[in-house]
């Protein structure tokens, strides 16, 4: 009888251990109601937990991302520097992109980092006018090919930690940033809806259903404090979208719900 409970409990705590997402069942939670693909006032699902839409994503760089068996995505520590899942089944021009995300960070009183990177080229480097640099310097980590998505595409930050990183929740990062009071934090654990619309060179970011940012993507400025990266004319009109894997301990953050509308033929 004790061998059993031994056993019993062994396959419990299997139960609740993070998997690759090579490794995962791709069930999916209950909340995941569309499936990938369909298409539900415009938006298309290009997440839903599953393992078949996982397989539509690529991943580039250090960190880590896997595929939960609750349906979600989750960025973590793994190799030096950053990482990017980027979804690769095609780039957008104009959009509006929806997701919800949930700071895990493990550490008590820890908050985490992340972020969605829009309008970017695929991270295979060599990518001609997009080094793989911070601040003209040269990225020799795993991480380089994240910093494709970094310095020729627009980061929408993902931070609500009071003290740290100045740049919170929604900043278009280094170009337009917000404090925590603008970026409407909320609790560690807690769901959150980020709505981010790009027409033309204009950048939209909702929190929750309020507008928290909006910013036009100029030409001749240089992401503050990094002068000798590509400025901000290296932002195209048309790139992929991917989400952030920061790297650190805390650094863990969760996605679900990914769905995108074309805008591309509108005015």
């Amino acid at each position: 009888m004790r061998k059993l409970f031994v056993l019993l409990g062994l396959a419990a705590l299997a139960a609740g251990v993070a998997i690759p997402a090579a490794a995962d069942s791709g069930r999916r939670g209950h909340e995941h109601r569309d499936r990938c693909g369909d298409t539900r006032g415009g938006y298309e699902v290009i997440f839903d937990g599953s393992r078949r839409c996982f397989k539509r994503w690529r991943y580039a760089g250090g960190a880590s991302m896997t595929l939960r068996r609750d349906g979600t995505i989750r960025s973590g520590p793994g190799a030096p520097g950053l990482g990017v899942l980027w979804y690769a089944a095609r780039p957008y021009g104009d959009f509006s992109l929806k997701l919800q995300f949930r700071d895990d960070a493990p550490e008590a009183g820890a908050r985490a980092n992340s972020g969605v990177q829009v309008r970017f080229p695929a991270p295979h480097p060599p990518v001609p006018g997009c080094p793989t640099t911070f601040n003209g310097s040269p990225i020799t980590d795993a991480g380089a090919p994240a910093w494709i998505a970094v310095n020729c595409g627009h980061e929408i930050q993902i931070n609500d930690n009071p003290a740290g990183d100045v740049r919170k929740t929604g900043s278009i990062y280094g170009f337009k940033d917000l404090d925590i009071a603008a970026a409407r934090p909320v609790p560690k654990g807690e769901w959150s809806t980020m709505e981010i619309r790009v027409v033309k060179q204009h950048y939209t970011v909702l929190r929750d259903g309020v507008v928290i940012n909006e910013y036009e993507n100029v030409p001749g400025v240089y992401l503050q404090g990094r002068p000798n990266d590509p400025p901000s004319e290296a932002r195209g009109l048309v790139g992929y979208i991917g989400l952030q894997a920061h790297g650190a301990p805390n650094d863990v953050v969760s996605f679900r719900n990914v769905r995108i509308k074309d805008l591309s033929d509108r005015d």
